[in-house]
């Protein structure tokens, strides 16, 4: 799919649903401001799912936030969306959004794990996340996680009986000062590599292309 010349970096944002979502989706006031200005919106706009369906969803206008509206329930039946599913909306240009979604978490390709805090750096991964071919007992595995432009080697170890992200992490965590409630959203490459887009605390993706990385931080520490 060929993105639209105007899209090259419309934040993405997501959503952890709630019921009263299955009905009435906000827009991140963020994310809002930046594709059509402050207290500025279209009527309706375009949302793309994973297998190709297309549905017009109307906007909601309340008090200078947006939600999305009328059809949008269809999307929710369409996508099985239900509470507690992550639901993330990559805009292609200012009235288009792809949507993909992690129904319980997680998927055979992809899953999202919130920071509980500065000092939580494990990271369970899905067991069905992993190669059919990962053996528990290996102490040597290193994962490559790709952020934005950049590459960190994160080790993979297995503690107290679930396969974990361990060293690497925190030095993801500390570089960008991440802060206790934001998200990161894995998807799988290959073998153990993975792309990951990290959401702040207001469901935006967060921009980190001014951030200077020295080559030392991008290595198990």
């Amino acid at each position: 799919m060929v993105e639209s010349s105007s899209s090259i970096r419309e934040p993405s944002f997501c959503r952890i649903m709630n019921r009263s979502d299955e009905l009435l989706m906000p827009i991140p006031s963020n994310a809002a401001a930046k594709m059509w200005g402050v207290d500025k919106g279209p009527t309706n706009v375009l949302i793309e799912t994973d297998d190709g369906r297309t549905f017009v969803v109307f906007i909601s206008e309340a008090k200078g936030k947006f939600f999305l509206f009328n059809v949008w329930s269809d999307v929710v039946t369409h996508l099985r969306l239900k509470t507690g599913c992550l639901v993330i909306f990559n805009p292609l240009d200012s009235t288009r959004f792809k949507v993909t979604c992690c129904v319980n978490g997680m998927s055979p390709t992809c899953f999202w794990t919130s920071l509980l805090s500065r000092s939580s750096y494990f990271t369970v991964i899905p067991e069905c996340i992993l190669p059919r071919s990962h053996d528990d007992t290996l102490s040597d595995l290193i994962s490559t996680i790709h952020l934005s432009d950049k590459t960190f080697h994160v080790k993979i170890e297995t503690v107290g009986g679930k396969v974990c992200f361990t060293n690497g992490i925190d030095v993801i965590v500390s570089l960008y000062q991440l802060e206790a409630g934001c998200y990161f959203y894995f998807t799988k490459w290959f073998g153990y590599s993975f792309h990951v887009k990290i959401f702040g605390k207001n469901g935006v993706e967060m921009n980190f292309d001014d951030v200077n990385v020295d080559e030392l931080h991008l290595l198990i520490v």
